[in-house]
C-alpha cells in the first residue's frame, strides 16, 4: 500500500504518500524541515485530522486547474487530496520563496496526485 499512516484524528486520518520503491517527497520534506517549522506544520496538519478541513483560503485552498489542493503554514506548502475511507493524503512539501508557486512543484504534485489515483484507483 503506498500511504503510510501520519495521525489518526477524530474526523480523519492523515497518511503520507510513498511511491513504489519506498521514495516519498512528502517525508523527504517534512524530515528536512527544521525542528520548529516541522512542529508548527504537524499541529496545523494534526487540527486538521482532528477537525476536518480548513475552511480559510489563507490556509487551505482548491488549485485551480488541479486535483489536490494546498495547505500553507508559513512559507510550508503541502499538496494534499481526499481518499476514500475520510483519508486525506499528503502528497508533497516544499518552501515557498516567491509569490507565485512554481511550475515544478506544482507538476511534481499532478504527477504524485496521477500515481497515487493509479495506484489506489481514486
Amino acid at each position: 500500500m503506498p500511504l503510510r499512516p501520519f495521525h489518526e484524528g477524530a474526523e480523519f486520518s492523515l497518511s503520507l504518500y510513498e511511491r513504489r520503491g519506498g521514495t516519498s517527497s512528502i517525508v523527504d520534506f517534512l524530515t528536512g524541515l527544521a525542528r520548529k517549522d516541522r512542529a508548527v506544520l504537524a499541529a496545523h496538519l494534526e487540527r486538521v485530522a482532528d477537525h476536518g478541513p480548513l475552511y480559510n483560503p489563507a490556509k487551505s485552498t482548491p488549485l485551480t486547474g488541479y486535483d489536490f489542493l494546498e495547505f500553507r503554514s508559513g512559507q510550508q506548502r503541502v499538496f494534499w487530496c481526499y481518499a476514500s475511507g475520510r483519508r486525506i493524503v499528503l502528497l508533497h512539501g516544499f518552501t515557498k520563496k516567491s509569490s507565485q508557486t512554481p511550475r515544478r512543484e506544482l507538476n511534481r504534485g499532478e504527477r504524485l496526485r496521477s500515481e497515487l489515483r493509479s495506484e489506489i484507483g481514486e
